[in-house]
């Protein structure tokens, strides 16, 4: 498996598969995260982590994004 890292900017959302951000070219990242504030849904975040998966994230830290 390739571990890469990366870091996502996008709209953070709740989805079957747990948190995922959507960013503006429309890709969706899901956020592999230990703990997350669900205040933080629905806001511009910046996450990074090592790809785990072809869309997955083991996500180290996240952030709202600054504008």
């Amino acid at each position: 498996m390739n571990r890469e890292r990366k870091r996502v900017t996008g709209i953070l959302a709740l989805g079957p598969r747990g948190p995922f951000v959507i960013t503006d070219a429309g890709d969706h990242w899901v956020l592999d995260l230990d703990d997350f504030d669900p205040e933080m849904i629905g806001r511009q975040v910046t996450a990074e982590g090592v790809l785990v998966g072809y869309d997955r994230l083991q996500t180290d830290w996240m952030g709202e994004a600054l504008h």
